[in-house]
């Protein structure tokens, strides 16, 4: 059997379940079945987990953080919109871990810290949304900070505008 073929057999360990609606331009990467009896499916273009909060799927430019933990076969992932977070253990990981770090890594086109003083700091990312290739630019609040706050809203708007310009793209 050639590497190729084990590799994609590996990645897609699980049959993609049913109901799961597949886009235009859209291909399922890798799946892996849960503890839960659950199937977590990596598309090219979003997340998603049937029977939950993601039957639907969430695109990945909306994932904030995403991490797998090897040794509890672990993956968990939060959102930038505060959608209610995930975490799955995945009973035969497969290609899994892998392509979801891939394709949270290939949404991020630039990143800035910003920070007013100890209390008061963001984050602003350009992000690529997979299914469309429009740039947008998002700003993460840090845990405990005002996102009404007229100084880092200021701030990080004309970091965004200036972050746009980097890559020929109005603000």
């Amino acid at each position: 059997m050639s590497p190729v073929w084990s590799r994609w057999q590996r990645a897609r360990a699980v049959p993609v379940p049913e109901g799961v609606e597949i886009e235009p331009g859209e291909r399922v990467l890798a799946t892996a079945a849960t503890s839960g009896a659950e199937v977590v499916v990596i598309t090219t273009h979003r997340l998603v987990v049937p029977g939950g909060a993601l039957a639907q799927g969430r695109p990945w430019h909306l994932v904030d953080r995403g991490r797998w933990d090897p040794e509890t076969d672990e993956l968990s992932v939060t959102w930038v919109d505060h959608g209610p977070a995930g975490r799955w253990t995945l009973t035969e990981p497969g290609a899994v871990p892998d392509h979801f770090q891939e394709r949270v890594q290939s949404t991020i086109v630039l990143v800035e810290e910003v920070s007013i003083d100890r209390q008061r700091r963001a984050r602003v990312v350009l992000r690529k949304d997979l299914a469309t290739e429009r740039v947008l630019a998002q700003t993460i609040v840090a845990r405990g900070c005002d996102p009404d706050d007229p100084e880092l809203v200021a701030e990080t708007e004309a970091v965004a505008d200036r972050l746009a310009e980097q890559i020929g793209r109005e603000g």
